[in-house]
């Protein structure tokens, strides 16, 4: 039988690592059209990675907790989570004015290594 809060650590993981390969290989593919499109994938894509990494930690990092804290915790990760992502963004389109369509392809990247680990690690 699976301890639950065992196999949340390890998908988790997993989903972060995939999504850390995911954001580095379309860096490596936007690099293609120089450093700054490669930086911004890679911004783009880390800053969903480390958003998911946030919410894990939110969520499994206290170990075994009633229901009701359980359920605050995924609410409270995914309001870290989204702060994050959305504080990464302003920062690389309005600050470091990084290429937008690179930015977003690192995103996306990213997003799609994540289902792909939920699907992979079922």
């Amino acid at each position: 039988m699976r301890n639950s809060i065992a196999h949340g650590k390890n998908v988790a993981t997993r989903a972060v690592a995939l999504q850390l390969a995911g954001s580095v290989a379309m860096a490596l593919v936007a690099a293609v059209f120089g450093w700054r499109p490669a930086l911004a994938a890679l911004v783009g894509g880390f800053a969903i990675a480390i958003g998911n990494l946030l919410f894990a930690v939110r969520l499994f990092g206290r170990g075994v907790m009633p229901a009701r804290h359980a359920l605050h915790a995924a609410y409270a990760g995914e309001v870290i989570k989204w702060f994050w992502v959305c504080a990464v963004l302003y920062a690389a389109i309005a600050v470091w004015k990084l290429p937008f369509l690179a930015l977003f392809a690192g995103l996306v990247a990213a997003q799609l290594c994540f289902w792909i680990a939920l699907i992979a690690t079922r």
